[in-house]
């Protein structure tokens, strides 16, 4: 089982994200956005050669996405209403992911096999998505998918849209009490 600490998207305001291994050295390059379509996220290693693509291929309630593997489709991945839902589904590999987006702590499944955990690790230079790999020759792809569910479950989260209570400095309320 390998680690790899993955910065949560909505840390850092470049395209690139840089992937460290559990010695903290750079592993894996990760780029691109997702929301309309068309758009992409690639996986590429240290040399800059893609490894892993997840094209955004609709958008709207339902988002679907086609998962490529060096060139080769090897899956796809849709949410349900708008990744409401804790389960996704990979078609054509099997694999199923659940648990909790919004928080970044889930899990990918093939069968009863565990093949990725993730959860969130606050590191000193910030937040990072800790993933744990079963199996280090799918890393690239689950990097993209944890990346790609990193991307949507800060979309997702219903208190981000709202600006109720934000401080003594940025009240969205008009205050009726003073001294």
């Amino acid at each position: 089982m390998t680690k790899y600490y993955l910065r949560q998207r909505h840390s850092i305001n470049d395209g690139v994200n840089i992937v460290f291994d559990q010695d903290f050295k750079a592993s894996y390059l990760v780029s691109g956005r997702s929301g309309k379509k068309s758009d992409e996220i690639q996986v590429q290693d240290m040399s800059g050669r893609v490894l892993v693509r997840i094209r955004q291929t609709s958008y709207g309630i339902i988002p679907r996405f086609t998962l490529n593997y060096r060139g080769h489709i090897v899956g796809s991945i849709s949410f349900t209403l708008g990744h409401i839902s804790d389960f996704v589904y990979v078609r054509h590999l099997s694999w199923l992911i659940s648990g909790n987006f919004i928080a970044n702590r889930y899990f990918i499944y093939h069968n009863t096999k565990k093949l990725l955990s993730v959860k969130p690790e606050n590191r000193p230079d910030g937040l990072y998505n800790q993933l744990n790999v079963t199996f280090d020759a799918q890393a690239p792809v689950h990097i993209a998918i944890a990346a790609l569910l990193d991307i949507w479950g800060v979309k997702s989260n219903p208190l981000k849209h709202f600006n109720w209570l934000k401080g003594p400095n940025n009240l969205s309320y008009r205050s009726t009490y003073t001294k």
